[in-house]
């Protein structure tokens, strides 16, 4: 069965805001064409904005956070990862003025989600010609602009946390030992944490963590007490209070229908 999936921006609005305008990651590869609005996004916690004609590459595992203001439109694409399509091996932020590179990346996604629809014979082989097509125009894009996140010193530190905090942020850690990791002090983290993404450590752990905790309170029947459990929590009752302050519910109030879209 195909990973990959084709979703406007449009549909992602309807969703609960906090899925797509907190910090999280998936497993997957996706490319966010933005053909009309702007707003901010955030990559591996380096907040850029963006406008029309704009595409967002983020590879699996990379920590992001997109705003949808009203006027926005375009379309997600989730590319399954193990492809082998010589996809960007990192983020990319890439603002495309050529026409023909437009059309020609409008016309693969479409073409991916005509065949997703279809479910015609030999349709994954014809998914991985279309991405290799979609991989061929960002290679030959990124010929023209480098669209690299991580070319002040500042950004390369955050995004390096950012890489650490998407593998460990259900293991209880703090500023202090992502710090420690990385070599620098906890002062001099949260600073570039705030200059690049706009906030502090702290701040990037605990949204990561709460957008976890939402997603498996809303997405999956597991107990309150076993969702504390995967999160690093040291008790039930420790993460009650810490949900219940972030969203102004409790893990129980929040399973019940209609909160969880809020």
């Amino acid at each position: 069965m195909t990973g990959y999936t084709v979703t406007s921006l449009t549909k992602l609005r309807m969703l609960a805001p906090w899925r797509m305008q907190e910090l999280h990651g998936t497993e997957h590869h996706r490319l966010y064409w933005i053909t009309r609005g702007q707003g901010r996004v955030i990559v591996s916690c380096v907040s850029r904005g963006y406008g029309p004609n704009t595409a967002i590459w983020v590879p699996g595992r990379t920590m992001m956070a997109l705003e949808l203001p009203a006027q926005i439109q375009g379309l997600e694409l989730v590319i399954p990862t193990g492809q082998d399509l010589d996809l960007p091996d990192g983020p990319r932020h890439l603002r495309i003025s050529n026409i023909e590179s437009q059309g020609n990346l409008t016309s693969a996604i479409e073409r991916i989600e005509r065949e997703i629809v279809g479910q015609a014979p030999a349709m994954e082989r014809a998914l991985r010609a279309y991405g290799l097509l979609i991989s061929t125009g960002l290679e030959r894009e990124l010929a023209r602009q480098d669209g690299r996140l991580g070319t002040k010193p500042a950004h390369r530190l955050a995004m390096a946390f950012s890489a650490l905090l998407e593998g460990s942020y259900h293991q209880g850690f703090g500023v202090a030992d992502f710090a420690r990791e990385l070599g620098v002090t906890p002062t001099h983290l949260s600073r570039v944490c705030r200059t690049a993404a706009g906030r502090p450590a702290h701040a990037l752990i605990h949204e990561r963590l709460m957008h976890e905790a939402r997603l498996l309170l809303a997405d999956t029947r597991m107990p309150a007490r076993a969702v504390a459990e995967r999160l690093g929590f040291s008790s039930a009752a420790y993460f009650t209070r810490a949900f219940a302050a972030y969203t102004g519910r409790t893990p129980s109030e929040f399973r019940r229908p209609g909160a969880r879209r809020l």
